[in-house]
């Protein structure tokens, strides 16, 4: 099916899609590692539950693929079944298809995360998703969807992988959520929505991890802030067990009720994920009934955004301008070096000076490798810092950059010479994020009559690729006062775009150049700048004087910068703010004044250990995200070590921890974290990877005799070996302490299954320390 025609159709009525398909298979008997390879073992039972469903009123199927790409494949050894196992999905579906309902191939996550935090590659992604679109799309599918995504870089890689398959078919993507509105590793709602409305996805949505009830708040977060159709597909709630079976409670007709409420909220499509069957589906379309989707009040308002940060452009936009490599000798050298260090000072200084956006500029392209530009964005993105203006001409770095990128960028930024121009356009329209546009050609016009004649004909090709000039700053250049260039031209122009209800933007320290005493120039032109209608600048935050003056002048007019001299640190603790910053020199340097009077042992335990302690309750609290929580634990485990040498013959070790995810998951996102903030914390970790039988586990932990046995299970399917594994340890004679924690546990089934639960890297690893201190069981 047309995209138009797809869009057509979601404004005639409410579309419902179907529900699980691996929680309602183990109800059937069927315990697959992977459901998808019942496609090819048992195409049957297949069909006859998408049958059910297309009976029960379900007008978009999905096929049975949603672990069916080589990633996940390969861990069950399936690989060379791709396109047997997504062909023949299609074909089933298809085959229960006759009143008019649409199938669309069904895309799940790879289980891996990305670079920097992750082994795969943002283009090894993109691949993965490319290849099972194209089996998908050469099998007829009507239309695709990308769903319970939790990595933004990896959505955006699916997204740019379907897109290479095929622009005309329909794409819906969802992510999920946990309750607080954020994935776990820091996004939100509204940065995910933002980046979402540029993209070419034609519907987008939750789905996953919350109860109906939970998602609720969520979906309204995301009505406000997605000008795009919405989907949602929450959860039955948690599973409990009764006997062996693990059942989802929310009945049929209360998951109705809801589905209602996601109705009013302006739900253009609707079904259900685990534990949600037939039934519900039954009883959420005809209580719904066959509507029109209702309006939505949508902000307009235009964000850029990192992973983890979202700033307004309005009321105006301070761009930090001090991370420019091409005017500073020693910052190029370091760059050609991979030392980012000084890069992230400066965006830390400038971060706490007021600016809402980073400016980054790599220098000398000729010198740089597109290594560089990868590990430039990949060091930022780590740091978790403000959204960046990507200062980079080169246009293959740029699409390096912009791929790496995680989040709503600025790009600076095209001339309006055609070429220029399109070539950004077109990049901003695949990626996301803002343009800034020059008034100029190939020379810069002296005058504003000429300045705004080039911005004429850059406005009408913008508007003929269809972008929406809300998502572009004019810059009406700013040129050297000392070198005899009249700033009253800059101004007239910055009044004609005012006039027009577009942004401005300009490099304020251009116009002192060359000059002495340059903030009070820059300081005074900002203010008239501002007068004429000025929306942002690229300027020196470190100017108190210019500063003062945009914070005064904002404030005649009845605006303020929140954001303005605003500290980022998120402790008294050095200690902490150190980790949380990867200053590992700085840190070293600490640890080395403090062994002067204290010994190793207690500078581990009593320093660093609970530093990393605060840095849990920081995480815990939702004060820092994830991408924080590793970066403090990757810049603490070199101290550790160095403290361990210091102590001959002895090891400072809080405990010894085996981890493993259970057998049937190919998940290990959740325990490849824990690994990491165990290591950090001073605890000797063993790590038996994933997919991992009750049996090895039992022999392995008889071998390396740890402390605590720690256990992922994240899939509905899989969850009940973690009370094989606890048997197996009982009938082994081993009664040490056992955690579970992934997306499948919860309280309850802990209880039931006799061990301890972790709902997060951060509860594990207090949970452990207070276990060890008890030495007690389960």
């Amino acid at each position: 099916m047309r995209r138009n025609k797809f869009k057509n159709l979601l404004e005639q009525k409410v579309l419902f899609l179907d529900g699980a398909y691996g929680t309602e298979f183990i109800k059937r008997g069927f315990g697959e590692k992977l459901v998808e390879l019942l496609n090819l073992t048992a195409p049957e039972e297949v069909r006859k539950l998408q049958k059910e469903y297309v009976e029960a009123g379900t007008d978009l199927i999905l096929t049975n693929t949603f672990s069916a790409n080589r990633a996940k494949l390969s861990t069950c050894h399936l690989e060379k079944e791709i396109e047997k196992i997504n062909a023949a999905a299609v074909k089933i579906a298809r085959s229960v298809c006759h009143g008019g309902q649409l199938v669309f191939g069904d895309l799940g996550p790879t289980g891996l995360l990305l670079e920097p935090f992750g082994p795969l590659s943002f283009r090894q992604a993109q691949e993965i998703f490319k290849e099972q679109a194209r089996i998908l799309v050469e099998n007829g599918v009507d239309g695709l969807i990308i769903e319970t995504m939790s990595d933004l870089k990896e959505l955006k890689a699916a997204i740019l992988g379907v897109r290479e398959v095929t622009e005309d078919l329909p794409l819906v993507a969802q992510m999920t959520f946990a309750a607080n509105g954020l994935t776990v590793t820091g996004t939100s709602v509204e940065i995910f929505a933002s980046l979402m409305n540029d993209l070419e996805v034609d519907v987008v949505g939750l789905n996953c991890s919350l109860d109906p009830e939970k998602t609720l708040p969520i979906l309204a977060e995301l009505a406000r802030h997605c000008s795009k159709p919405l989907s949602v597909e929450p959860n039955a709630g948690q599973p409990e067990l009764f006997g062996d079976k693990l059942t989802y409670l929310t009945s049929a007709e209360e998951f109705a009720v809801y589905a209602k409420d996601y109705f009013e909220l302006g739900a253009n499509i609707i079904g259900g994920c685990c534990g949600l069957g037939p039934e519900h589906i039954r009883s959420m379309a005809k209580f719904v009934g066959r509507k029109k989707p209702l309006p939505r009040k949508i902000n307009r308002a235009q964000y850029l955004s990192s992973r983890t940060i979202i700033k307004p452009v309005a009321p105006f936009l301070v761009v930090g301008e001090r991370i420019n490599a091409s005017a500073k000798k020693k910052l190029q050298a370091q760059i050609q070096h991979f030392d980012f260090s000084e890069i992230i000072s400066l965006t830390q200084k400038q971060q706490d000076e007021g600016a809402a956006v980073i400016d980054v500029n790599p220098g000398i392209e000729k010198l740089l490798s597109a290594e560089h530009i990868k590990a430039l964005i990949q060091t930022l993105d780590r740091q978790s810092t403000l959204p960046l203006s990507l200062d980079i001409q080169e246009d293959d770095f740029l699409r390096i950059a912009l791929e790496e990128y995680v989040g709503r960028p600025l790009l600076n930024s095209a001339t309006a010479r055609a070429k220029n121009l399109l070539t950004r356009l077109n990049l901003i329209k695949e990626h996301g994020g803002m343009l800034i546009v020059l008034a100029m050609e190939d020379e810069v016009p002296s005058t504003s009559e000429e300045r705004i004649k080039v911005l004429k004909k850059a406005i009408k090709i913008i508007e003929e690729q269809g972008v929406e000039l809300s998502r572009i700053f004019f810059d009406p250049l700013v040129l050297p006062y000392g070198a005899g260039h009249d700033f009253r031209e800059t101004i007239k122009t910055i009044n004609f775009l005012h006039q027009l209800g577009l942004n401005s933007i300009i490099g304020l320290s251009n116009l002192s150049y060359g000059l002495p005493e340059r903030e009070k120039i820059n300081a005074a032109f900002l203010s008239l700048c501002l007068s004429g209608g000025l929306k942002a600048a690229i300027l020196n935050t470190s100017e108190l004087t210019t500063m003062n003056v945009l914070e005064g002048s904002l404030a005649l007019q009845g605006l303020e910068l929140k954001e303005l001299k605003k500290s980022s640190a998120l402790s008294e603790d050095p200690v902490v703010n150190l980790l949380l910053r990867g200053k590992k020199d700085e840190l070293k340097a600490l640890v080395d004044e403090k062994l002067k009077e204290l010994t190793p042992l207690s500078v581990s335990q009593d320093l660093l250990g609970r530093a990393m302690e605060r840095i849990g309750e920081l995480y815990a609290s939702g004060k820092i995200y994830l991408p924080h929580l590793i970066l403090s634990a990757e810049t603490a485990q070199p101290i550790f070590d160095y403290l361990n040498i210091l102590i001959p013959g002895a090891t400072i070790s809080r405990g010894k921890i085996l981890l493993a995810t259970v057998e049937g998951d190919i998940h290990d996102i959740g325990k490849n974290i824990v690994a990491t903030i165990f290591r950090s914390s001073g605890f000797e970790v063993m790590d038996l990877g994933k997919n991992v039988p009750a049996e090895k586990i039992v022999a392995e932990t008889k071998k390396l005799k740890p402390d605590v046995i720690g256990l992922s299970a994240m899939m509905t399917t899989t969850v009940g070996q973690v009370k094989k594994v606890k048997e197996a340890r009982e009938a082994a004679g081993l009664f040490l302490p056992v955690l579970a924690g992934g997306a499948s546990m919860n309280q309850e089934l802990a209880a039931i299954f006799g061990v301890h639960y972790a709902r997060n890297a951060v509860e594990a690893l207090t949970l452990c320390q207070k276990l060890l201190k008890k030495e007690s069981c389960p």
